[in-house]
């Protein structure tokens, strides 16, 4: 099975992304965050994502559900349940063609912290899933820590597979999503993200945790342990990308004034901008 060959099977058993980066890619990183300390053989890391829909966001977005939308079908379900179901057939397609394939989940937690075997290396390696996504050219981390690719901005779930087969790579691309934006910096209620220079921001995790405007605790398994993505600084970030992906709606996604929650958990309500402010 050759990259196009995977590619294509990939988006038949319902990949919406698929990448590919080479061992010369990765080949320096330190031994906690290499995959051939987990797969010694290793050759290519496939990266793939499977969309977030518009609509688990909805909920959200309007205050009035949280769990059964996005909680269910914007994370749990769709990274504990729909999502496995494609990492598992692409992986039994390698192998049938006689290559080594061992899924990953989006997020990998640290292991024993102590020295098994593995050439002295401890027992807690762990993956950066958009470290392998950029690497295999599916988009960049945008200014607010978000995963962004061309297709869908920040709205996808990523999970790896790494395999003993050699695999032409895809070529890694810098976005410009973020240019002249800092739409996540402003709607952060907490002040959790601040700016750090060049167009970059810092987050404050222990703050962001506390937030309780669609932020959500996933645990380590999950792609966003802390996931922000429906968040006001992720909900601000659809918007502000919704013209700037290829997958568009006839309708904008914010429809009514803003609603945000202070650390205390009092609510506020901002009207929309008006068009041209």
């Amino acid at each position: 099975m050759n990259a196009a060959e995977l590619k294509k099977r990939a988006k038949e058993l319902g990949a919406d992304l698929i990448g590919i980066a080479p061992y010369e890619r990765w080949a320096d990183l330190a031994p906690d965050k290499n995959p051939r300390s987990i797969m010694p053989r290793c050759q290519s890391v496939i990266v793939i994502g499977r969309k977030i829909l518009r609509g688990a966001f909805r909920g959200v977005e309007e205050g009035t559900n949280f769990q059964s939308t996005y909680g269910i079908y914007g994370r749990d379900w769709h990274e504990g349940t729909f999502f496995p179901r494609v990492t598992y057939a692409l992986c039994n397609e390698l192998e049938r063609c006689g290559a080594e394939a061992m899924p990953m989940s989006g997020g990998v937690p640290g292991g024993e912290n102590k020295i098994i075997g593995n050439e002295g290396v401890a027992a807690n390696v762990s993956l950066d899933s958009k470290f392998f996504a950029q690497a295999a050219g599916l988009g960049s981390v945008g200014k607010g820590g978000f995963f962004l690719t061309s297709k869908y901005g920040h709205r996808q779930r990523l999970a790896l597979i790494l395999t003993d087969l050699e695999l032409a790579g895809d070529q890694p691309v810098e976005l410009d999503l973020c240019k002249d934006c800092d739409a996540c910096l402003q709607a952060c209620p907490l002040q959790a993200l601040t700016a750090t220079g060049a167009g970059a921001f810092a987050l404050n995790t222990k703050l962001c945790g506390l937030c309780q405007n669609g932020r959500q605790n996933s645990g380590a398994l999950r792609y966003e342990p802390l996931d922000r993505l429906a968040a006001a600084c992720g909900r601000a970030c659809l918007v502000a990308l919704e013209n700037k992906i290829e997958e568009r709606f006839k309708a904008p996604f914010r429809k009514r004034a803003v609603w945000e929650r202070d650390i205390n958990g009092k609510v506020t309500v901002k009207p929309l901008p008006k068009k041209g402010e």
